[in-house]
């Protein structure tokens, strides 16, 4: 045993005197081994894992590390998620790259447990964003316009890195009803992802309703009609007139029932003549001018053309409606 402490002494010391002989000829010594050692468990923000995201090495400042740490090792898990590699993929994918180096040691404890970086954007994000855009763009107040059963793709995992998003309207410009958008999202300039968002608009404003079953043909007064709300959530209610004004003196096209919203198929302006009534006749061109009375066998509003019959002579002619109680004809 004796002997043996004495070689190793000996041997220490010829290393030592071996290294101050080549300090002192200007002769570097030797590169000694690089060790590379795999950590248990890294975050990486790529799609790639390289073993320099792995791996410590010693000594830092041998230059080998550089290019080794390069090295491709699996592809990483998708963002915010995690994945395992084993002990012995991690030799087979290092050793396979490197060989067997006898100036590289390669240290593996176990496996290597790898997170991946991400940005979260939620679900309630996602909803913010629907709302936001919609409330920008809609041509309803925002007092008038309820947003309701909207759908997301739920939690939306992205990148790690700068998020951008531009959102896009699909189909519906009403903005009343279902509307359906297109988000894109970037990470870094980079489009990462679109996502489709949906939901339904209501909007409440007030409109005319009948106050009374109104007959068809009756002309309508402001007896007739009634203010009141009404939850507006398809294309049918941008046809609902919502000024009096624009019904008042119209008369019923159809039946229309008490407290039916009033549309404008529903009305139509009332005839300015009508069946069996007396009317003037007016014929005139560019030299004369003649009016004598007539009989109207139709009923007929501002420009229709209706059978007209002279009393006079009895000839029946067509002539155009020009206003309550007067037709026109040209010869």
């Amino acid at each position: 045993m004796g002997f043996i402490r004495s070689f190793k002494a000996i041997r220490g010391a010829g290393l030592f005197l071996l290294l101050l002989l080549f300090v002192g000829l200007g002769i570097s010594p030797p590169a000694w081994a690089l060790k590379i050692r795999i950590k248990g468990q890294v975050a990486v923000r790529g799609e790639k894992v390289t073993l320099g995201d792995i791996a410590s090495f010693e000594p830092a400042d041998d230059p080998r590390w550089r290019q080794l740490g390069r090295i491709e090792i699996a592809s990483a898990p998708a963002p915010n998620g995690e994945c395992m590699l084993s002990k012995r993929f991690l030799e087979y994918k290092i050793y396979s790259a490197i060989g067997r180096d006898g100036g590289i040691r390669l240290e593996i404890p176990g496996p290597v447990v790898i997170k991946r970086k991400g940005r979260l954007i939620s679900a309630q994000k996602l909803e913010e964003i629907f709302k936001t855009f919609v409330r920008d763009h809609a041509p309803w107040a925002p007092e008038e316009m309820t947003i309701e059963r909207i759908k997301t793709p739920g939690d939306l995992n992205l990148p790690y890195g700068r998020i951008r998003w531009e959102v896009r309207e699909r189909g519906n410009p009403d903005y009343l009803g279902n509307v359906y958008l297109t988000v894109g999202f970037w990470v870094d300039d980079k489009r990462v992802r679109n996502v489709a968002l949906s939901g339904r608009i209501r909007v409440v404003r007030k409109v005319v309703k009948a106050a009374r079953r109104i007959r068809k043909g009756e002309k309508i007064t402001e007896a007739d009609l009634v203010l009141a709300e009404e939850a507006l959530s398809s294309r049918r209610g941008m046809a609902l007139l919502l000024r009096p004004g624009d019904i008042l003196g119209k008369q019923a096209r159809r039946n229309i029932p008490a407290g039916q919203c009033i549309t404008g198929q529903m009305i139509e302006d009332p005839p300015l003549v009508k069946k069996g009534a007396r009317v003037m006749i007016k014929a005139e061109n560019d030299f004369l001018q003649v009016t004598t009375i007539g009989k109207v066998l139709e009923d007929g509003k501002a420009g229709d053309r209706v059978k007209v019959v002279n009393l006079s002579s009895g000839k029946e002619i067509v002539a155009i409606v020009k206003g309550p109680g007067l037709v026109q004809v040209y010869f």
